[in-house]
């Protein structure tokens, strides 16, 4: 069985937009779909990704002013933005999606040293629980 990868995940374009402030659909599709690499989606999945973010709240879809002045002469795309009060929650992303990485790559010692200080800070919690 052939199974397929999926190289990016929708946290993935929201930790885009979020280092790029407001970002238009082409820059998404730059660097997900068209970007000549193996590591790329379609997009059809960039598109349900950005929905499923818009519907999550994590992504806010605008259009850009100035480009609505000029609608008679190009299409106005929307932009992608994180608002503010998303912002935390999107660097809590950002701090798992660096633990997960962490971990892939870590050597088995790295992880065994991990795994001791994680049975300390949950020791030391029980401890103060009681």
């Amino acid at each position: 069985m052939n199974k397929r990868l999926i190289h990016f995940s929708k946290y993935d374009i929201a930790l885009f937009i979020d280092e790029h402030g407001k970002t238009r659909w082409t820059q998404l599709l730059k660097r997900f779909v068209e970007n000549n690499s193996e590591k790329h989606i379609s997009r059809q999945r960039l598109s349900d990704y950005l929905k499923d973010l818009v519907d999550e709240g994590l992504v806010k879809k605008t259009v850009d002013v100035p480009a609505i002045m000029f609608r008679m002469y190009w299409r106005a795309y929307p932009i992608y933005i994180v608002p503010n009060n998303r912002r935390k929650k999107i660097q809590e992303i950002r701090n798992k999606k660096k633990i997960y990485e962490f971990l892939d790559l870590a050597d088995p010692k790295k992880i065994a040293r991990l795994q001791e200080e994680i049975e300390k800070i949950n020791h030391e919690n029980k401890d103060s629980e009681k």
